[in-house]
């Protein structure tokens, strides 16, 4: 099994915090998005509580939006592809299928329209499904703060990141646009929106479901309040070993909450982003 843990730390040196999540959940790939901490200095507060212990950053990482932090040999993690926003890496352990997993964290809202934004994901896409065929697999993870809610145009349309909302539509494989085929992605966060399970499990519990995984407080007349940019995307081919039941938004790192008294997130002792947990069983 595979655990992975993702979270933006909004510039926050959180390192307590996260060596708290990272040993409560026994998470074997630990990706921040927006660390001030040195990969040394993380390390260093990691392993105060986490044996057999992380392992250090890739040094030559060109992608300085992301720490990707595994708790096995780095080798078993080698570099694909990269850019300023995105990171893709070639997961190859032991006696296990291979993985593509691409780490993101795109740009806010704050510096980029919502047309600029979804103009970015069909090259994101591109590279995706060219490195795919250079594997010979599709056995694809896409993680991180996409910036944009599961339903808007960048992630839903064909030529991006062609993400669907049910394992049903997902397993038909994809879909055909003016005769170009292009391979679906599957977006469990879609079932993360709003607060059906708040009156099973009430504010203050650690089994709560918050409504998103950011909130922000209404500036126009069209707003959502709670969003979904923090997700995990999947290729059908690895839904056998998927089990939505144990994605879950983290609103406690086993200490104490990540909300506030209002349900909302801490930005004064935590961050605006709520951090991302998933397991494989590969």
């Amino acid at each position: 099994m595979l655990t992975v843990l993702f979270w933006n730390l909004a510039g926050k040196p959180l390192g307590d915090l996260v060596a708290n999540l990272t040993h409560r959940h026994a998470v074997d790939l630990l990706i921040l998005a927006e660390c001030p901490l040195t990969s040394g200095d993380l390390l260093a507060v990691l392993n105060r509580q986490n044996n057999p212990p992380f392992q250090p950053p890739d040094p030559g990482s060109l992608c300085p939006a992301l720490l990707v932090v595994p708790r096995f040999d780095p080798k078993h993690l080698t570099r694909s592809a990269e850019s300023p926003r995105y990171t893709g890496r070639h997961l190859s352990l032991a006696g296990r299928s291979d993985l593509l997993l691409f780490a993101v964290h795109l740009p806010s809202k704050l510096y980029q329209s919502v047309a600029s934004q979804a103009s970015a994901l069909p090259v994101l896409a591109a590279r995706i499904r060219g490195l795919e065929q250079t594997l010979g697999h599709d056995r694809t993870i896409l993680v991180g703060d996409l910036n944009m809610n599961p339903f808007e145009d960048g992630l839903v349309i064909a030529q991006g990141i062609n993400a669907v909302m049910t394992r049903e539509l997902a397993l038909r494989g994809g879909r055909s646009v003016d005769k170009v085929r292009y391979p679906f992605f599957y977006n469990p966060m879609w079932g993360h929106f709003g607060d059906a399970t708040h009156e099973i499990h009430p504010l203050g519990t650690d089994e709560h479901r918050p409504a998103g995984t950011c909130y922000y407080p209404a500036r126009e007349s069209r707003w959502y309040y709670w969003n979904v940019y923090d997700q995990v995307l999947l290729r059908p081919s690895l839904l056998p070993f998927f089990r939505n039941q144990e994605l879950r938004v983290l609103v406690t790192d086993g200490v104490s909450s990540l909300l506030n008294a209002s349900g909302l997130p801490d930005q004064t002792r935590a961050s605006d982003h709520l951090p991302l947990l998933f397991r494989l069983h590969i």
